[in-house]
């Protein structure tokens, strides 16, 4: 019985640190793709396991949200990341070409 104890504490204390090295890479990755200026605040992040209806039921991805924006046009934003850290989808779409043009607005 001591045995089977220690070995779920010993998975459960890996899984929990898969997770976290998972959600930071997630993390990380967003925070790349928005770029040093950070247009946009207000942020949730969750884990869709039941699959996410805009990915044609994609499973297993970050789902990570901003609700505020100073982007023109966009109020609010959502990235769509896979556990190991790639960038599955953008909402809106083309995210990439407004961050762009934002920041050759904030350029002096």
């Amino acid at each position: 019985m001591y045995k089977f104890f220690k070995l779920l504490i010993v998975a459960g204390f890996i899984g929990l640190l898969l997770t976290l090295g998972s959600f930071a890479v997630a993390r990380l990755k967003v925070g790349t793709y928005m770029g040093p200026m950070k247009p946009m605040t207000g942020l949730t992040t969750s884990f869709a396991f039941d699959g996410v209806d805009e990915l044609n039921g994609r499973r297993f991805v970050w789902v990570i949200e901003y609700t505020r924006s100073k982007l023109p046009g966009v109020s609010r934003a959502r990235f769509y990341v896979s556990p190991t850290g790639d960038m599955v989808a953008t909402i809106p779409r083309d995210l990439d070409r407004r961050i762009e043009a934002w920041e050759k607005t904030q350029l002096p």
